[in-house]
């Protein structure tokens, strides 16, 4: 429960970003970065979650218009995909008014407090990717900090799936745990394809086989990426986001384009993959 001190808090920086001062109770982002012991205050701990949420809110505007180059002005579709109880999600319509957003969480209640709290369209998730079903495709999909939980034996069936709600032409931008997070992460041991997971999660009520914790260098997520003739890589930034998660920004192509961007996202792979040699 929050304390008198905390909703106050909650309450001036929601006035200052424009947003709802709510918290659900059972947002676990929320509760992780409330028990951190880096915080001094539990107040502290209320600030960083409203302003980082806003601060994902302006990276992801950034990359839109510098990688994706989209206008400002411009009015597109964009899933944002494990959304959570709305830590970016209730920045969203500020920072990118002209955008069309739809959230999408495991948790039914985390959908229904978007919907209700946050006046933001929401629709449910499933634990199997297949089962996962959309009404519409989207010009983006955005999924921040996902992967970064995903076993092997769901993650490029994650990435497909994702990739499948992408309109042609749109993009799919995505975060991991990288390298630069395997020196931060304890007992990080990669396999001989660059993966790494862990059966641990903050988020209490998923199975941490489901939903645990990931680790992936570069030369896995590219080669998933390669395998997919119409995925055209358009950005990588190694410990973009949090200044340890790597990014990947993903155009993906119409079909019949397929063949003719393989040649590109070959050659932008095997650029990649020279740049980080030795480390990854």
């Amino acid at each position: 429960m929050l304390s008198e001190s905390d909703k106050t808090t909650a309450s001036l920086l929601a006035e200052k970003w424009k947003v709802s001062p709510d918290i659900h109770p059972d947002d676990y982002i929320f509760q992780f970065v409330y028990e951190l012991p880096k915080f001094a205050t539990k107040d502290a701990a209320v600030q960083y979650y409203f302003n980082d949420g806003r601060n994902s809110a302006s990276q992801l505007s950034a990359i839109l218009k510098e990688v994706c180059k989209y206008d400002s002005q411009q009015n597109i579709s964009l899933l944002e995909f494990a959304s959570g109880y709305g830590c970016v999600t209730r920045h969203l319509k500020n920072v990118l008014p002209s955008v069309k957003v739809t959230a999408c969480d495991i948790h039914a209640e985390a959908a229904n407090f978007i919907r209700e709290k946050l006046n933001v369209n929401a629709i449910l998730s499933a634990s199997v990717p297949e089962q996962l079903s959309a009404a519409e495709k989207f010009e983006v999909v955005f999924a921040l900090s996902f992967f970064s939980h995903m076993p092997e034996t769901t993650f490029e069936r994650w990435l497909k799936k994702l990739a499948s709600l992408v309109q042609p032409g749109g993009y799919l931008i995505f975060t991991t745990h990288g390298l630069v997070t395997s020196t931060i992460l304890p007992g990080v041991q990669f396999d001989k394809n660059g993966f790494w997971f862990r059966s641990r999660s903050e988020q209490k009520d998923l199975s941490v086989s489901d939903y645990g914790m990931a680790c992936t260098l570069p030369k896995y997520v590219l080669s998933r990426l390669f395998e997919n003739q119409n995925w055209n890589l358009k950005f990588f930034h190694e410990g973009y986001w949090w200044t340890h998660q790597d990014l990947y920004v993903v155009r993906i192509q119409e079909v019949g384009n397929a063949n003719l961007q393989r040649g590109r996202l070959k050659g932008s792979i095997k650029e990649y993959m020279n740049r980080l040699r030795g480390r990854a």
